[in-house]
């Protein structure tokens, strides 16, 4: 098996034989932080859902992916964070879908998605499976790689034009708002597009005083095809 921590939990637990060697070649392929749900990993292998969540459960405690809680969009499934609901919530604020603008109820269920973690990622893509296009048709593309609303695009770019790409040249949420959508625009209005984009691990922030907003290497690359709609024009 290409992962250690699995064969490792298909002779401790050899009940979940069946279902460990294959979510160990799914992941194998797997190179980058997408989100997974089990209940998709049960569909797509014909397993017993609950154990492919014993499978994930484990594999949490062994380090190689972590769990994550979100809010799926009634409309158009797209999924968010649920603690930056929360936060909306706290805050008093709305917080609308990034990709079709629905409003999320403060009361929106919360499902459970795991994803694999930095180490388990280079893991994987070191050993750069050409599978791994196999595990796309099956699952999507992966995060970074998902279609992107208007205003997240429109807020990539204007972060790229105000050099916001490391975390020495930050940029204030009101400075990035001005930039994308003019003067005046408030930057409250900007927390879902943010914190999808976070998500997405597009960009990265640090909050307090002196806080700010910059993007990650995904998210600079991102950008930079945004410049050019001709490449890549299925993904920006």
């Amino acid at each position: 098996m290409f992962f250690p921590e699995l064969e490792a939990m298909g002779r401790e637990h050899p009940g979940l034989l069946r279902v460990v060697e294959p979510i160990d070649e799914r992941l194998s392929e797997i190179t980058s932080p997408a989100p997974l749900r089990p209940g998709d990993f049960a569909c797509s292998l014909g397993a017993d859902e609950n154990q492919v969540l014993s499978v994930f459960e484990l594999l949490e405690m062994a380090g190689v992916v972590k769990s994550e809680k979100m809010v799926e969009c009634d409309r158009c499934q797209n999924l968010m964070s649920a603690k930056a609901l929360a936060q909306a919530v706290e805050d008093e604020d709305s917080f609308e879908c990034s990709t079709c603008s629905r409003p999320f109820h403060r009361r929106s269920r919360h499902l459970v998605v795991y994803r694999m973690t930095p180490a388990a990622v280079s893991r994987t893509r070191t050993a750069a499976k050409p599978a791994s296009a196999q595990l796309k048709e099956v699952f999507g593309p992966p995060l970074t790689d998902e279609p992107l609303s208007e205003r997240a695009r429109d807020v990539l770019q204007a972060m790229l034009e105000l050099d916001a790409v490391d975390s020495d040249r930050r940029k204030a949420t009101e400075v990035i708002a001005v930039k994308a959508f003019g003067t005046g625009t408030d930057a409250n209005s900007l927390k879902s597009v943010m914190a999808e984009l976070k998500t997405r691990e597009l960009i990265d922030s640090k909050t307090g005083r002196g806080g700010g907003c910059w993007l990650t290497d995904a998210g600079i690359a991102r950008a930079q095809k945004l410049r050019n709609p001709r490449r890549n024009s299925a993904t920006v």
